[in-house]
């Protein structure tokens, strides 16, 4: 049961994040919507049993004329979703995630490495290391443009004069090697950007990452927080092996319309 209530919470937290119109389903059910320049999100449907394929049928109506991307967030154990994945794919959407969404209580207990040091990232040139070493590690890109990691550091930048979000690097032997970051504004607070440099693994960087991240964030009011991790990723024996325990999977299908 508590699993479940902690689910609920970050799925509502995550829900608020949808206040757009989209399009009108009326009796076969209902849906989130967040519009953006080209694309249309859609997440937390309700649809009725049956009627999947209309509802996606009714959103490619609405999208194609408007030349927006489609990108549908399913969780296939909502009541109501279980129909979405199959009806999605017969329409042409491709999955491009599929994720587990992880929650953790308290502190972190396991040894940290001695050799790793966390800081909190407070500076811009530290942000942009930050933002240089993401994208070395997400997109295998080992020369990441400095164009594009000065615009992506300047968004993270915005989110920490905010206080929307504490960003973090590790060190170990004098270089920076790994970062992450936690959210300060949500019930459930989420650790997302975690990367370790290919060279540092398997030394307690993530561990001390998530040590950190944790233990500034949780609170004797609410010591709850959460992670996305991809199905088949090597870092999910890792989050068991902390204390992490699963919640349920989100997926994402995208569907681009023709020209």
């Amino acid at each position: 049961m508590e699993t479940q209530s902690i689910a609920r919470r970050i799925l509502l937290q995550r829900m608020q994040r949808y206040t757009d119109l989209g399009p009108a389903l009326g009796s076969l059910g209902k849906a989130c919507f967040r519009v953006e320049s080209s694309r249309l999100r859609v997440a937390y449907a309700t649809v009725s049993a049956g009627r999947a394929g209309d509802v996606v049928d009714t959103v490619q109506r609405y999208a194609r004329p408007r030349h927006k991307e489609v990108q549908w967030q399913v969780v296939p154990a909502r009541p109501g979703e279980e129909e979405l994945p199959a009806a999605l794919l017969a329409r042409g959407f491709a999955q491009t995630e599929n994720l587990l969404l992880m929650a953790h209580r308290g502190h972190i207990r396991a040894p940290l490495a001695a050799s790793v040091v966390v800081k909190s990232i407070t500076t811009w040139q530290e942000i942009w290391q930050y933002e240089y070493g993401s994208r070395q590690a997400f997109y295998d890109d080992p020369h990441p443009v400095h164009a594009l990691v000065n615009q992506r550091a300047s968004e993270r930048w915005h989110e920490i004069e905010r206080d929307w979000c504490n960003y973090y690097a590790a060190w170990l032997d004098g270089k920076p090697v790994g970062g992450g970051y936690i959210s300060l504004y949500e019930d459930v607070p989420t650790i997302m950007g975690l990367y370790t440099a290919p060279e540092a693994r398997r030394r307690g960087v993530a561990t001390a990452l998530l040590a950190r991240a944790i233990a500034d964030t949780i609170t004797a009011r609410n010591d709850v927080c959460c992670l996305y991790v991809e199905h088949g990723n090597p870092a999910e024996r890792l989050y068991r092996h902390l204390g992490f325990f699963p919640l349920l999977d989100t997926q994402t299908y995208v569907w681009l319309a023709a020209p």
